[in-house]
């Protein structure tokens, strides 16, 4: 997994404009968590493994409830072997609810 850190505004655009760069632009989601996302978010993710996406999860502040389910996923992702291709991007806004383990799996940008 892969987050942005940009603390000076959304990193969507950059996102969007990365993948169209890459070539990945046919294959990247983006979904703002909040109520009602995670099943959709637990769905993109497992697609992505599969086909090699680039996932897109924004606004992780917003569903801390969900929190603990990302981890699992992301820890299982470490067990399996995921397409190459396939990115998981997180985007939130600082909070004390994040899980650490989330982001010991990923890269920091």
């Amino acid at each position: 997994s892969s987050g942005i850190n940009a603390e000076y505004g959304d990193p969507t655009s950059g996102l969007v404009q990365l993948a169209d760069e890459v070539g990945m632009k046919n294959r990247f989601s983006a979904l703002s968590l909040g109520q009602g996302q995670a099943p959709l978010a637990t769905k993109l993710i497992k697609e992505g493994v599969k086909e090699g996406n680039w996932v897109y999860l924004a606004n992780c502040h917003l569903s801390l409830s969900w929190m603990p389910h990302l981890d699992k996923l992301v820890e299982q992702l470490q067990s399996e072997e995921p397409h190459p291709d396939f990115r998981l991007w997180l985007s939130s806004n600082p909070t004390k609810g994040f899980p650490i383990s989330i982001l010991q799996a990923g890269l920091k940008m």
